[in-house]
């Protein structure tokens, strides 16, 4: 029989009782519950994320373990969840879908993992998130769709990765961008590279850690991003997407059409002013009139 029943002439004693067994019933043995919406799981060994939490959890601390997969339904029970912490664990990989529920992230920590990639849309339905940390992974692609629709996303680290090239297009879907991170990656300083080292520059003001601290390989040595300048890249053709392709082929058209219609109207007009106008003969005939 609960405590409260042998008390039941102190409701405030009750109702507490209500309010705590549910958190103690909930709470995974090897964590500690803070409070009905805080959980931390910290420096547990973990090989994996416990099953069972208080549905209404709104922060979990999983740092520091070996949990090597996050649920592909976590979101999905756990709806309220905002703050998401598993840095320093052993994600390889994030699952397609797994984010897909996650509408009410703000935080999310996966730093200090065994990432390789991201792809297109990873993120895509976390659209509240502020803060993405995925540095001190081992990152070597990023797809240019990978944060696609983060448009409340103000802080993006991706340093110490193995990034060698980056695609602005990922970059330039953040307009609320206001801090990034990307030193200590092994970027190449080649064409491909050109794009992302305008973009750095005329956006100096995020990078977190200053142009100072970014390198890259040029000419098998590395040189810091703030001793190179446009002229560096003077010598790249920098290519056309389809887009360009299509929008050129399209003014073309449009303007080869533009010219047979004026041609034609052109030649209505000084048809119909010939037709129009006298002849000289008729002008000669008034004339001896």
């Amino acid at each position: 029989m609960l405590p409260c029943f042998h008390f039941c002439i102190s409701p405030l004693f009750c109702f507490c009782c209500l309010l705590i067994l549910p958190l103690g019933l909930l709470c995974p043995s090897v964590c500690t519950c803070l409070d009905y919406h805080t959980i931390d799981c910290r420096d547990q060994g973990l090989p994996s994320l416990p099953n069972l939490f208080p549905l209404d959890i709104r922060k979990l601390l999983a740092a520091n373990n070996h949990i090597q997969s996050i649920p592909g339904d976590l979101f999905l029970f756990y709806a309220d969840l905002v703050y998401l912490d598993l840095r320093n664990n052993s994600l390889t990989s994030l699952e397609e879908g797994t984010f897909s529920t996650s509408t009410r992230l703000v935080f999310l920590d996966l730093s200090y993992n065994n990432l390789t990639q991201l792809d297109a849309g990873i993120f895509k339905s976390a659209e509240k998130l502020i803060k993405l940390s995925l540095g001190n992974n081992n990152l070597s692609e990023v797809h240019e769709d990978a944060f696609e629709n983060l448009e409340s996303l103000q802080v993006l680290e991706l340093n110490d990765n193995n990034l060698q090239s980056l695609s602005i297009s990922a970059l330039e879907s953040l307009p609320s961008l206001r801090t990034i991170r990307l030193e200590g990656n092994p970027w190449i300083c080649d064409c491909e590279f050109a794009n992302l080292f305008f973009w750095i520059d005329e956006n100096s003001n995020k990078i977190q850690k200053g142009v100072e601290e970014i390198q890259c390989s040029l000419e098998e040595r590395k040189v810091f991003l703030h001793e190179l300048s446009d002229i560096s890249f003077s010598e790249c053709k920098f290519t056309l997407s389809l887009t360009d392709f299509l929008i050129i082929i399209f003014s073309g058209v449009a303007v080869s059409i533009a010219a047979i219609f004026s041609s034609f109207f052109l030649a209505t007009t000084v048809h119909c002013f010939h037709r129009c106008a006298p002849s000289k003969d008729e002008d000669e005939d008034e004339d001896d009139d």
